[in-house]
């Protein structure tokens, strides 16, 4: 995979090459303080993936990808950022993806493998005049779960759901499974979000059509459950999406998600290869990426609570496994410089100098910020 990297600071640029080495199968051909010079080159390099921080002086990477796409039209991008709120406006220029800074490695292995299957089935598409089957199975090369680790085998009518970072809906055979509607989408994530509680339709129509009027909200409503139980019983559901009494609620019991696996790996603390195992599920907050006001609450209650049982879980953790809890707690709070020093510690005890070197470098840019 050629890859361009643009971001002002240059020890941004160099960690990031350092990480997409180590990764393998991609090709940096070419690094940029400025926008400008990347636009420039971008149609000689003819690179496959773009990442693109995006608060730079000047043009921003918003502002950038659209200028290097003009050059280079079958590029994607990655964003590779300190911030959470530009996500919203940063899949709206369809990025692949959206890295936090410090960039976790389970995260950006799994940014290139969407990438890859992305490219494969594009490839599958124009090779037969086809559309794509199903998801190809993406790597980690870490151990750690892919976005198809938890999808059911192709004969079983069990969902897979994941709900950590972006919501995705797998059917058999791990196919990403797509929604009629973005209503459709959100309205299965309610009703999951409940646990089969029943909800009132009322609350139904205030968190989901706010600003419809009552009977606009109420047409919409009855539209987006004809689509959900469509597509469900397409999947061999039957009808799980039940009413009464002026209630609707999920029967969830065939759907398996990363969040569930999470929890009851979390009951018995986050020592040795649990902890290890939690981090990489961990792949980003609750719904982070669909930002339903709905969800705020159990999004700050569980990444509270899970940073509290990664940090209890250092105490007894070996030297590979410190390592994966200490790079997700600074993924979640890199503002906290202690965790810099600890990495360090930990690098310097296995001998990894160079490592050691680059955990106290990013502690030092951190503290500038």
């Amino acid at each position: 995979m050629r890859a361009i990297l643009i971001d002002d600071e240059e020890i941004a640029l160099d960690v990031l090459e350092i990480k997409l080495n180590e990764a393998g199968g991609v090709d940096v051909v070419g690094k940029f303080q400025r926008v400008a010079d990347a636009i420039s080159q971008c149609g000689a390099l003819q690179p496959e993936l773009l990442f693109l921080d995006i608060e730079m002086p000047g043009m921003n990477g918003l502002e950038a990808a659209a200028a290097l796409r003009a050059v280079c039209p079958d590029a994607e991008v990655i964003y590779v950022t300190a911030y959470h709120h530009y996500a919203v406006d940063a899949f709206g220029t369809e990025a692949i993806g959206y890295l936090l800074k410090p960039v976790a490695k389970d995260k950006l292995l799994q940014a290139l493998s969407r990438y890859e299957s992305l490219r494969d089935r594009l490839r599958d598409r124009s090779g037969a005049g086809q559309e794509p089957s199903g998801a190809t199975t993406g790597r980690t090369g870490t151990g750690q779960a892919s976005p198809l680790d938890l999808v059911p085998p192709p004969d079983s009518p069990t969902l897979s759901l994941k709900v950590l970072g972006s919501m995705e809906l797998y059917g058999g055979g791990g196919r990403l499974l797509t929604w009629r509607t973005r209503k459709t989408k959100e309205l299965f994530a309610y009703l999951w979000h409940h646990r089969g509680r029943p909800v009132y339709k009322y609350a139904i129509l205030e968190h989901l059509w706010p600003d419809d009027s009552a009977e606009r909200a109420q047409k919409l409503l009855h539209t987006s459950l004809y689509y959900l139980r469509s597509l469900l019983k397409a999947e061999g559901c039957g009808e799980i999406v039940h009413y009464g009494d002026e209630r609707y609620w999920l029967d969830a019991g065939g759907i398996r998600s990363d969040l569930e696996e999470l929890l009851e790996r979390s009951k018995t603390g986050l020592e040795g290869e649990a902890g290890q195992d939690a981090a990489g599920l961990y792949r980003g907050d609750y719904l982070e990426t669909e930002h339903y006001p709905w969800a705020d609450a159990y999004r700050i209650e569980l990444r509270s609570s899970f940073t509290a049982a990664l940090r209890a879980g250092l105490v007894q953790a070996g030297s590979a496994q410190r390592l994966a809890l200490l790079g997700k707690l600074i993924e979640l709070e890199p503002e906290h410089g202690p965790y810099y020093d600890l990495l360090a510690e930990s690098q310097e005890q296995m001998g990894h100098w160079s490592g050691a070197r680059q955990a106290l470098a990013l502690k030092e840019r951190m503290g500038r910020e």
